[in-house]
């Protein structure tokens, strides 16, 4: 007698069918696949905000060969990717202000301008206050610097810190690039 008769235990006609344990793990690896691609996606807001985007994607990525047996070599073209777009936003924001004649007074201006505009502009602009605080003070660091340190006059002060802020953006938007190009791979190497 079932249930639905007035018996008091289930029969198994009353139970609800069980998904096939194949279909589950195929239905959960793909859910993991897609969170490890979103969270990778989310990690490159970080990027304009000066935090390390490029290497939380890197890190994600080590869950390919550890937890889901894919080749190392995936990974190691993550990593080197964000390896490399550290370097590039470096060489860029500090290039192209030393193109534009800055000394190394100049790039140390440029440096600490960034940092302390970054961390003034962040709680007025919280969204894009780190980026352009970063970029209009790694100007007025770099034209300060070379003005009051360098002896430069105001119009070789200006074009150095022009140069030390669109440098800082160049920078990020490679670096934006890059992490883009990380997370493609990220999910080439996952779904592939």
């Amino acid at each position: 007698m079932s249930r639905a008769e007035g018996g008091g235990s289930f029969s198994e006609e009353d139970r609800l069918p069980r998904p096939e344990p194949a279909l589950l793990e195929t239905t959960l690896l793909l859910l993991g696949k897609i969170l490890l691609c979103l969270a990778g996606l989310g990690s490159l807001v970080l990027i304009p905000f000066g935090l390390p985007g490029n290497v939380l994607v890197a890190l994600l990525s080590l869950t390919g060969p550890l937890l889901l047996g894919l080749p190392w070599q995936d990974f190691w073209i993550i990593a080197g990717a964000a390896v490399v777009a550290e370097a590039v936003e470096f060489i860029a924001s500090l290039g192209l202000a030393r193109k534009t004649g800055a000394s190394k007074t100049g790039l140390w201006g440029a440096l600490f301008g960034g940092f302390a505009g970054a961390v003034m502009l962040t709680p007025l602009f919280p969204p894009l206050g780190t980026l352009f605080g970063g970029a209009l003070g790694s100007f007025a660091g770099a034209a300060l610097f070379e003005y009051q340190f360098a002896q430069r006059r105001g119009g070789e002060s200006v074009k150095v810190g022009l140069g030390a802020f669109f440098g800082t953006l160049l920078g990020r938007m490679l670096k934006i690039w890059l992490g883009l190009f990380q997370v493609g791979w990220l999910a080439f190497a996952l779904f592939a």
